[in-house]
């Protein structure tokens, strides 16, 4: 492998901190379904796909939380928004760069589909496979929400970064 493609390996394998996920599901529900599931981790009650699984090619059922490598994150977003329009989904939570900065995945699929989306107050600081923290990206992070949430949820991301509503005429 070359040295490129191990770095950006090793980017692709950082875990979400456990205090987003707990965030979630005490103010929202139980995860179903993670299809982009890490190393060693598991946050879905039902449907948890990794690299061999492939949560591309696989259904998503419920309150679903992707944190997909960002190597992929144009392919998971395309499914994401495919599986939002499907009855057996609830809630998407869905973690990318904060990359408004140019016309291009972001404006596609975030800008034109997700009914929230949530900038952290300060960078996150991310895990590796073993749990040991890795500290932050080089750039911010954002979770964008398809679907509905309970204000409870609204309410937390609203005290802990900044939420914007997406509104359609």
């Amino acid at each position: 492998m070359s040295s490129g493609k191990k770095q950006k390996a090793k980017k692709d394998d950082w875990q979400t901190p456990q205090w987003v996920l707990t965030a979630i599901e005490n103010r929202h529900g139980t995860i179903n379904t993670d299809p982009s599931q890490g190393p060693g981790t598991e946050i879905g009650d039902t449907r948890n796909y990794d690299k061999n699984d492939n949560g591309l090619a696989n259904p998503w059922i419920g309150t679903v939380f992707c944190n997909p490598p960002f190597s992929m994150k144009k392919k998971f977003l395309e499914k994401a928004v495919g599986e939002s329009d499907r009855k057996e989904v609830g809630t998407i939570f869905f973690v990318t760069p904060d990359g408004t900065d140019t016309k291009t995945w972001w404006h596609e699929y975030i800008a034109e589909n997700a009914n929230y989306i949530w900038f952290s107050y300060g960078r996150i600081s991310y895990l590796r496979p073993d749990g040991e923290e890795v500290g932050s990206p080089t750039f911010g992070t954002a979770i964008s929400v398809f679907g509905e949430t309970t204000d409870e949820m609204l309410e937390w991301f609203d005290n802990n970064g900044h939420l914007v509503k997406t509104i359609r005429p």
